[in-house]
């Protein structure tokens, strides 16, 4: 019934801006956007709390980015925490007599969050507490990039015994512990269904996680979202600066280029100066597709070529995100499709900015990638990595293309 009742009243809505002008209609009383905050448990059933002290860190920053604006204007701000790692909290977070106050929505135990349905019920219930014109997600997490959990053998969280005392002083990113306890770990496709199921698009989707700019992740969330905002790369562990970001991702028209310039500035003034940021635009995935199937049925990249492709990653045993740019300018020998390419590849990748150097820490040992040609999106398809090999073939992206 509730769900009727924002139907209803979103039509309302739509009907009063599409009919005749009327003066007394109050537009600042509509809520134009909610963005949803999703932080699920990152760490394991036993001690490891994951990325939690982090993201208190990062909701410290977005209320007073809030309190700096003096308010949410007209937006709404609702936050999925888990607390613990069978517990979980929903609330909106509302500015009122110039200070913040969390308004409790409901409480969740287990971890359904990792399904399609769990994911469901907390977006129908934030929608139903904030309803609103847009919505938009924030997601805080760990981040694999598209690769799916059950193709994961040997995870670079235990490879934590091997790092030396001297390199434990350096900081940890965004895939630190995210894969020692697949009890918490969501597959992209899972949330994309999950939103779907909740009669929801997003706006955009911003990942606070690594490698998640894949062209994987970019066409699995097209129907789900319009814009993705995400890292080619690993994230250092304090994630984005929304205090600097926060202006341009709480309008009802979002700001990309500029938040994604106040994430590099911050990032390239830090005491770690690693990082990279794309806004993609994922209505542009279906065209980029079609032309990657075209390049794929007309030529084969040769092994030989591999070890000279551009990496943005810091795994052994093979790479898994490589620079889809650099790829496709080696794989097609055909000059104007390739051209063709690479102008879609612009519409997609609306902006992106990058430090000389990204940084990685899989394995608590700090690896340094150089940077010489960067597209703004990642492709695994030249990667003999393991993990890849087991689950490529089943990303709707390779299908797409294949």
């Amino acid at each position: 019934m509730k769900h009727l009742l924002h139907l209803f009243f979103l039509l309302t809505v739509c009907i009063s801006f599409t009919g005749c002008k009327d003066d007394s209609f109050d537009q600042e009383a509509v809520t134009n956007q909610t963005i949803m905050v999703f932080m699920p448990w990152s760490g394991t059933s036993g001690g490891n709390i994951g990325l939690y002290n982090a993201f208190r860190d990062n909701l410290d920053s977005i209320e007073g980015a809030i309190i700096k604006k003096k308010g949410l204007s007209n937006n709404r701000l609702v936050v999925f925490l888990s607390t613990k790692p069978d517990l979980d909290s929903l609330y909106e977070v509302v500015y009122v007599n110039a200070r913040i106050v969390h308004r409790p929505i409901k409480t969740y135990t287990g971890h359904q969050y990792t399904t399609a349905d769990g994911i469901a019920a907390i977006l129908k219930d934030a929608s139903a507490a904030a309803p609103a014109l847009n919505y938009a997600m924030i997601v805080g997490c760990h981040g694999t990039g598209w690769t799916l959990k059950d193709t994961w053998m040997d995870y670079p969280n235990n490879a934590k015994g091997l790092a030396k005392a001297s390199d434990r002083q350096w900081p940890a990113t965004r895939f630190y512990g995210s894969v020692s306890d697949k009890a918490y770990m969501t597959d992209v496709p899972t949330l994309s269904e999950g939103i779907a199921n909740a009669g929801l698009k997003m706006q955009y989707i911003l990942f606070d996680d690594c490698y998640m700019a894949n062209a994987e992740v970019a066409y699995e969330l097209r129907n789900v979202a319009n814009f993705l905002i995400a890292s080619t790369s690993e994230v250092i562990y304090i994630g984005m600066p929304y205090a600097d970001m926060w202006q341009y991702l709480s309008s009802p028209t979002p700001n990309y280029e500029s938040a994604v310039k106040a994430f590099h500035q911050f990032y390239s003034n830090y005491e770690y100066p690693y990082g990279a940021l794309s806004a993609i635009d994922c209505r542009q995935m279906d065209k980029l597709a079609d032309l990657m199937k075209q390049i794929n049925a007309r030529y084969t990249f040769p092994d030989s070529l591999r070890d000279s492709l551009q990496v943005l990653d810091g795994f052994d045993n093979g790479a898994i995100f490589y620079d889809l740019g650099d790829y496709v300018n080696r794989l097609c020998q055909d000059q104007g499709l390739k051209d063709q390419f690479e102008d879609q590849l612009k519409s997609v990748v609306r902006s992106t900015a990058y430090t000389d150097k990204l940084y990685s820490n899989l394995y608590f040992s700090p690896r340094f990638i150089d940077v010489k040609t960067y597209s703004g999106l990642t492709t695994s398809d030249p990667s003999t990595n393991s993990v890849v090999l087991r689950g490529l073939n089943r990303t709707s992206w390779y299908n797409a293309t294949h």
